[in-house]
Parts: C-alpha cells; structure tokens; sequence
C-alpha cells in the first residue's frame, strides 16, 4: 500500500475528480480528510460514509478554499483530528469559458480565485506542519490547458498555467525539509460535466486523441497517489502530463 496511514487531505473532493482520488488515496491505506463548500455538504459526507465504509478513517471538512480563514480553521481541524497532514492534494477548482476580447472581469476573478488563489492558501497553510515533520507531498491539479492554447480557455488556462508556476517555486523552497510539490496536467477526464456534452461534439474531441478515449477519473487518481509515494520522493517540481497523447 502506498500511502498506508499517511493523512491526506483533498481539497474539492465532495464529487468528481476529486472523489475518485479520494478513494484512489483510500485504497492504498491512507486517512482521508474531505474537503469541500458548503454548498456540497451532502456530496462530502456520502463520500466520507464511502470510505468508512471500507474501513478507512475519513471525515468532512467545510471550508472555501479562497477564504484564509476557513482555510486556516479547516487544517487546525483535520491536525487535531489527524495527528498530522502529509499529503495535500489540491484539486477543488472551476470553469468559465469565454475569449479574451469579450473578457468578464467577474468571471476571471472567479476562476483565479478558486484555481490559483485557492492552492496558494491551502498549500501556505499546510507548509508549518510538513515543515515541522520534514515530511509532505504536495500534488496540485493542473490541465492539459496550460500546456496548450485551447480556444476559449483565457480564464482557466491563465490559472492552471499559475498553478504550474506556484507548483515550482513550492518545490524549490521545501525540498530541504522532505517535502515534494509535483503538478499533473490532465486531459479530457470522463466526468459528469464531460459526458453532458452533445454526443457530436464528444465524439468530434475523442477523435483528436491519439488512444481514442477520455481518462477514467481513477487514472488521473493513481497518478497522484504514484506522486505522493516515499518512492517518488526523488520527484518534485515536476509537470505530468496524462492526456492519451494530446500533445504528441
């Protein structure tokens, strides 16, 4: 088991992506701290009473990953839970697709906010405890957009890109204490919001990737628990790009 009795906590893990890596982290022996708004309360504890269900320890914390204070209050809470935090996973984020010319201020301050902002909280938040432990994996979640222009992306592809860079720096000023700070930079994953699509258009996207699918939810997941393994310790401001050959 990979990450046996590692704690991590996973931002945006209620539903989606975020829940699959949840489980991923679960199965390979880790604590789980669940992480989502309020809003997607009920999603977060069916999620919880999944992974006790399998007989992992796991509980809920709300909190708004732009908001320091939440944020802060939210990690006391999983330590005094937990012991500890060894593996952040930052992977709570937003979409709102627009061009540039036609540009919502609103819209871009949104999607900075909970894409870039968010990580940058959560990550300076959980950076005293890893340090102290001089153990810590840190993982963000950033996209195929930020490796390639994709039309009508400005607002989630400027922030993906940012996490990239933040994904970098963290790297470069922890390593001395054990902690690591990897990125993946997934393709188009088979989530709700992808499969909602109108069927022409999915089909005409799938078939510009080279191995003819979308990514399981659970490939992006194992990805992350690989990164966040003692044997990956080797490993840090790294980018890893899972797209089925996109950018070939």
């Amino acid at each position: 088991m990979m990450t046996k009795d590692r704690v991590a906590l996973i931002t945006g893990s209620g539903q989606g992506l975020g829940r699959a890596i949840a489980l991923t982290f679960a199965r390979e022996g880790s604590k789980i701290a669940i992480n989502d708004i309020a809003l997607n309360e009920k999603k977060a504890l069916e999620t919880v009473e999944e992974l006790r269900a399998i007989g992992v320890e796991a509980e809920a914390f709300l909190a708004d990953v732009t908001q320091e204070g939440e944020v802060g209050a939210m990690v006391e809470q999983v330590l005094e839970r937990f012991g500890r935090i060894d593996i952040l996973v930052n992977n709570a984020g937003i979409n709102r697709d627009g061009l540039i010319h036609k540009g919502d201020l609103k819209n871009w301050s949104a999607v900075l906010g909970v894409n870039l902002t968010g990580p940058f909280i959560c990550t300076k938040a959980v950076l005293p405890s890893m340090r102290q432990n001089k153990y810590g994996r840190i993982i963000n979640i950033s996209s195929l957009t930020a490796r390639m222009g994709i039309f009508g992306t400005g607002y989630y592809a400027t922030s993906k890109s940012g996490l990239i860079g933040l994904t970098k720096v963290t790297a470069a000023e922890n390593v001395v204490k054990g902690i690591t700070c990897n990125a993946l930079a997934p393709g188009y994953i088979k989530t709700d919001m992808m499969v909602k699509y109108p069927e022409e258009q999915l089909q005409a996207l799938i078939a510009k990737i080279p191995v003819g699918r979308l990514a399981e939810p659970s490939e992006i997941a194992e990805a992350a628990v690989f990164l966040a393994a003692d044997s990956s310790s080797y490993i840090t401001g790294a980018v890893l790009d899972i797209n089925g050959g996109y950018l070939i």
